[in-house]
């Protein structure tokens, strides 16, 4: 893998919808080259598929809290547990087993802050789940690759740096 691979990753993440075609331009290779790399990427696991980015405002999702998990034991049993929790307005996007005092930590996407309240409680009627410590987010500065413009590195690349814009 060398640091054309590298640019090209970077860009596919920060937008999956690129063409090759605008891939090319911006790694300066032939759209072929550039079809040949992904495609090695892709048989090589380094790229493993291409997703949407969800707008969670318009999905009436807007809050994120961050909440560490302490189990008794068998974190991995709670953490498949919390991930099965079914709520409308509030729900578990990411489960991370961590080391150190806690033994998960949640992505949590909620509508309000008592959506959130209502989730803990389902998660502290999982067998083994002790205690809990949310955090919850005033605002993102990057997400999924994309950085908005105000915290944007000085001298960053002004090509990627439109890319992610464009997401």
């Amino acid at each position: 893998m060398d640091e054309i691979d590298r640019d090209i990753m970077r860009l596919l993440h920060a937008n999956g919808r690129l063409s090759q075609e605008q891939l090319a331009r911006e790694v300066h290779l032939s759209r072929p080259a550039v079809h040949e790399r992904i495609r090695r990427l892709e048989e090589e696991g380094v790229i493993r598929g291409y997703t949407a980015v969800l707008d969670w405002r318009a999905l009436n999702l807007p809050l994120i809290a961050f909440t560490q998990v302490k189990a008794a034991r068998m974190s991995r049993e709670a953490g498949k547990a919390i991930m099965t929790l079914a709520n409308p307005a509030a729900f578990v996007e990411e489960c991370h087993r961590v080391a150190g005092e806690w033994c998960l930590l949640l992505k949590i996407r909620a509508a309000t802050p008592q959506d959130i309240e209502v989730l803990l409680d389902q998660i502290y009627e999982i067998p083994g789940v002790q205690s809990t410590m949310t955090t919850t987010v005033l605002s993102t500065l990057g997400e999924h690759g994309a950085v908005q413009e105000d915290a944007r590195a000085p001298g960053e690349n002004a090509s990627l740096a439109s890319i992610r814009e464009a997401s």
